[in-house]
């Protein structure tokens, strides 16, 4: 029995390492006449070598079984995904409250596939964003929707009512006002505030700024052709494109319009600001991106894309001969005229700021600032202490009293480079105060809970491009689900010696 248990768990450690690295299991030819029998059974081939166990039960078919058949590696591919989600709703359950992120997509058959998140807060008041697994959905409609991610929630069973946030895109059967996923589940849990993901909020606001500004657009357009980057490699391009112009009968035409454009100084102004644009904001992007990411005001990036606003202008102040490519000059002397900074420069940048400030307003973010007020502020507005208070049924004396002890004990100043609320919360981390000042702790949690972002529902998709490839477009959704829970969740741990138990439970094995 030890060594049927033992060359079980070889198989398990096998099937796992090839889910969590995204390669297929399975091969054409599984027989025992097969040069290629599968990455599954060539890994096991291969360990064979350095294994006794492995060459005696598999190579040598001392025993009648080898647990490598299809059935039993997607029993056990299934034990070993519910036990990272076990895992996942524990944590949940403890926190007490979560919130959801979902996003949709093709596979490449075409079936629509939702991505399921759940965000919550550990005993340690860290971030955790864990993937729950793709549902495939013959419709997409809202209803459709608010149906699956509440079935799912019940089917982990977690209540749907410990829901505090949703994120999902913009779209109208996710965000509509009247019948939009966010809507029908604020209408049964009116605590589970909507956020539209900051990150493609961000993107949307670039996107509107190019698409205003005709120079702009125009440039963008150019180097969406050209496919490359010019401002690093004008000469080559310069040179490129003359010999194409001159030399091929077929794409000369296009080549020599090309050229003329990259030629034109608009073009080169456009791509030398916009650089510093979008270098500025990539670093906004990314920072929404991530997974600890918490609600920030509009007036934050308002003030960040302000204080950009100034860095790109005194570094395009401050150019020098050198910025430009050889020959242009006396063209740079041009930006400084009216039209160009005032008419490009200033317009683009202004527009971006614009698009910021109404784009991020669509997010109704009253209790969020409440909050916020609430936890970091020594003395909080007394409206906010009032709003949150009856939001979520707290009674506000004892709350008034929570905050009295809490910022009484915590007046140190270390670590100035942090902000007020992120000074108070990790003094909270520091200190065994959750049962001292219950009332803001949970609010806490709350806060903390609220998701930012998508990303991680997107980046999900990457893991269903590379498990659902063409020539494994047969495997069944409970299969993909489980084998993506296996990619994008590889840093939980799996035990192998329960899943060996539960294996062998099922049938008598062993």
């Amino acid at each position: 029995v030890e060594d049927n248990r033992a060359y079980l768990k070889a198989v398990i450690e096998s099937i796992l390492f090839c889910a969590r690295q995204g390669i297929p299991l399975r091969g054409h030819g599984e027989g025992i006449d097969s040069t290629n029998q599968g990455n599954l059974q060539e890994l096991m081939r291969l360990r064979s070598n350095d294994n006794e166990l492995i060459r005696r039960f598999m190579i040598n078919r001392e025993k009648y079984f080898t647990y490598l058949h299809s059935s039993c590696q997607n029993e056990i591919i299934e034990i070993m995904a519910s036990q990272v989600q076990d895992s996942m709703v524990g944590g949940v359950k403890e926190a007490g409250v979560f919130s959801t992120i979902a996003d949709e997509t093709m596979d490449l058959l075409k079936h629509k596939q939702v991505a399921l998140i759940l965000r919550y807060v550990n005993p340690s008041f860290e971030i955790q964003e864990r993937f729950v697994g793709f549902y495939r959905m013959l419709q997409t409609d809202s209803h459709s929707l608010a149906t699956l991610i509440k079935s799912t929630l019940s089917a982990l069973g977690l209540d749907p009512s410990a829901l505090r946030g949703q994120c999902y895109d913009g779209a109208a059967s996710m965000r509509g006002a009247y019948k939009g996923v966010a809507t029908l589940t604020r209408k049964e849990n009116p605590l589970a505030c909507y956020v539209h993901c900051y990150a493609l909020i961000l993107n949307l606001c670039i996107v509107d700024m190019v698409s205003s500004i005709p120079v702009v657009r125009n440039a963008f357009r150019i180097l969406q052709a050209l496919q490359t980057a010019v401002l690093e490699n004008f000469d080559e391009v310069v040179e490129a494109l003359y010999e194409i112009a001159n030399g091929d009968s077929k794409a000369g035409g296009e080549a020599y319009a090309l050229l003329r454009n990259v030629q034109d100084f608009n073009f080169l102004y456009c791509m030398f600001f916009m650089r510093r644009v979008l270098m500025q904001t990539n670093h906004l992007s990314k920072l929404l991106q991530k997974c600890d990411a918490m609600i920030l005001h509009p007036k934050s990036f308002i003030t960040s894309m302000n204080c950009a606003r100034k860095t790109i202008i005194l570094a395009l102040v401050c150019l020098t001969k050198g910025s430009f490519p050889k020959n242009w000059e006396e063209r740079q002397k041009n930006w400084k005229t009216g039209y160009y900074r005032s008419g490009i420069l200033y317009h683009t940048l202004d527009t971006l700021i614009n698009e910021i400030k109404d784009r991020f307003s669509e997010n109704d973010l009253s209790i969020f600032v409440s909050l916020l007020d609430v936890l970091s502020s020594e003395c909080p507005s007394e409206e906010g202490v009032v709003a949150i208070s009856t939001a979520y049924s707290i009674d506000q004396e004892d709350l008034n009293s929570e905050i009295q002890i809490f910022f009484s004990a915590s007046t140190s100043r270390d670590e100035e480079e942090l902000t007020q609320f992120e000074r108070k919360l990790q003094f909270f981390r520091k200190t065994a105060l959750r049962d001292t000042i219950p009332n803001l702790a949970n609010l806490f949690v709350f806060y903390l809970s609220i998701p930012v972002t998508s990303a991680l529902a997107k980046r999900s998709f990457s893991s269903l491009r590379q498990l659902k490839i063409y020539l494994r477009t047969t495997m069944t959704d409970a299969r993909v689900s489980a084998l993506a829970i296996l990619q994008v969740e590889k840093g939980q741990a799996v035990n192998t010696s329960d899943v060996i138990t539960t294996f062998t439970s099922k049938k008598d094995r062993c």
